[in-house]
């Protein structure tokens, strides 16, 4: 077990190598946070609830989070899709070493993916019907149940290069988000006091998801 924490060895395996460049978009990501809380404190809390909304609630939350505070709709996009590239990251490298049976012992992270990975089982076959364009609409369609990270365990499952995985995902995820970010930005301009809404609006996303992973931990046990 103890050389599965050795880096040199982790480093030669495409999950490890996965995991050590996530762990490093981790440290900018909250090196970005860590800038913004400097340069202005409440840009700092919008950036950082935006990044706890994507992991908890999706993108959805997290990119009307930031319109609701009023960040530039273009900051709001490419931060929001950022988070999203972290998260996919870490996702794919955990669920490369839980699908090859080489585990960390970090058994909250290996339950939410075996959930993930459940769910690309389920759509796994009625996405293979398209291929790539299956996998690309599957990403971008906002529902609860699609997402880039469940597309990239599809993209894995229908033996996707991670090259040609990762831009058929993340290129889902960015029209996706940048339709959201229209939107909030669209309803932020016609309705007033607007922030409240969103936030009551976020808050339930949120608190949804959120029980939805709570129920998967539960019944993984």
């Amino acid at each position: 077990m103890d050389n599965k924490f050795n880096l040199r060895l982790i480093s030669k395996l495409e999950a490890g190598r996965m995991l050590i460049a996530s762990i490093i978009l981790f440290c900018f990501q909250f090196a970005i946070i860590g800038y913004a809380f400097y340069k202005d404190a409440a840009l700092g809390r919008t950036f950082l609830g935006a990044f706890f909304a994507n992991a908890l609630g999706g993108r959805a939350a997290g990119v009307g989070i930031c319109i609701a505070f009023d960040i530039n709709l273009y900051v709001s996009v490419f931060y929001n899709f950022f988070v999203e590239i972290v998260i996919v990251c870490f996702s794919f490298a955990i669920f490369l070493f839980s699908f090859n049976n080489q585990y960390f012992k970090f058994h909250l992270f290996e339950k939410l993916i075996r959930t993930s990975e459940r769910s690309a089982r389920k759509y796994e076959t009625v996405i293979a019907r398209y291929g790539v364009a299956g996998i690309f609409f599957f990403v971008m369609i906002p529902l609860p149940v699609t997402g880039p990270v469940v597309g990239s365990f599809i993209g894995y499952f229908l033996c996707l290069g991670l090259l040609k995985n990762f831009l058929t995902v993340f290129s889902g995820t960015f029209v996706a988000i940048v339709l959201w970010a229209i939107f909030f930005d669209s309803l932020v301009d016609h309705l007033s006091k607007i922030q409240g809404v969103l936030l009551v609006v976020l808050i339930g996303l949120c608190v949804y998801f959120f029980k939805n992973i709570r129920e998967c931990l539960s019944g993984s046990k």
